[in-house]
């Protein structure tokens, strides 16, 4: 093979570009999406540019709506998103992660006073977290919205 070539004469496979996180294939290094298995790779870029976000529900929503003492929290990072959802007097704790490339969508639901947030994913149950402050409750949807495809 000729010094700068990007394909290969004989298999038409490329041979330089940037791999696919999904299937391993070799794409254009300027490619939105992989030519074989659709994998976005500017959702990629802008899932590492989320910054570490934090918010917990309010109590008295909490305490209203949902009968619970503790309120739910969660945490976005360019990793994945975590709501903390605790038991009776801090006994035990769920966290449902989920990754970033396994959600599918997402719901804002806005009220008078509180918001909530259920994210849709691939494979997996939906997850939603309540009684949110407005303020948290639009920062999550602004997050979420960025990364649309």
């Amino acid at each position: 093979m000729p010094d700068g070539a990007e394909v290969c004469r004989s298999c038409g496979k490329r041979v330089v570009g940037k791999q696919c996180p999904e299937c391993a294939e070799l794409s254009k290094t300027a490619a939105k999406k992989c030519p074989h298995c659709a994998h976005s790779f500017t959702r990629e870029e802008k899932i590492s540019t989320v910054e570490a976000y934090t918010a917990k529900a309010d109590l008295l929503p909490t305490l209203l709506l949902r009968g619970r003492l503790i309120p739910q929290e969660i945490h976005l990072s360019s990793e994945k998103i975590v709501i903390q959802t605790w038991g009776f007097l801090w006994l035990s704790r769920t966290d449902e992660d989920i990754p970033w490339e396994k959600i599918a969508g997402y719901h804002y639901h806005t009220g008078m006073f509180w918001d909530s947030v259920e994210i849709q994913t691939r494979g997996q149950k939906a997850n939603s977290i309540g009684c949110l402050p407005k303020s948290s409750g639009m920062k999550i949807k602004e997050i979420l919205e960025r990364m649309k495809e």
